[in-house]
């Protein structure tokens, strides 16, 4: 399976999933994201496009990270993110939402 279809179909899947966190998840300024360091880029990049929910259901490494950049850049025709920001929202992603999740939002949280 390509990197494309994969990423496709969990992006599908994960949006089902979105349900689970539903409004019981505590939202602040940036929806549900964490607020850290790099939050402010990656909530004015990923939810220009999409719920910055679909984000906070990830759990992937920063190379799959930046592999799901490239994809929608490829493929869904996002605008290349520029230095510094592709960085900035890459260390955010891959920290704040990396194979742990340590920032999944769970109900009543």
């Amino acid at each position: 399976m390509g990197l494309g279809k994969g990423l496709s179909l969990g992006l599908v899947a994960l949006a089902g999933g979105l349900m689970l966190a539903g409004p019981a998840a505590a939202e602040g300024d940036y929806g549900v994201l964490v607020d850290k360091p790099g939050v402010e880029e990656a909530y004015a990049y990923c939810a220009a496009c999409h719920s910055e929910r679909l984000v906070a259901q990830q759990g992937l490494t920063r190379e799959r990270w930046e592999s799901l950049l490239e994809w929608m850049v490829e493929e869904q025709g996002m605008a290349e993110l520029e230095e510094p920001d592709r960085s900035i929202v890459l260390d955010y992603l891959s920290e704040q939402y990396g194979p742990d999740r340590p920032n999944f939002p769970r109900p009543g949280r």
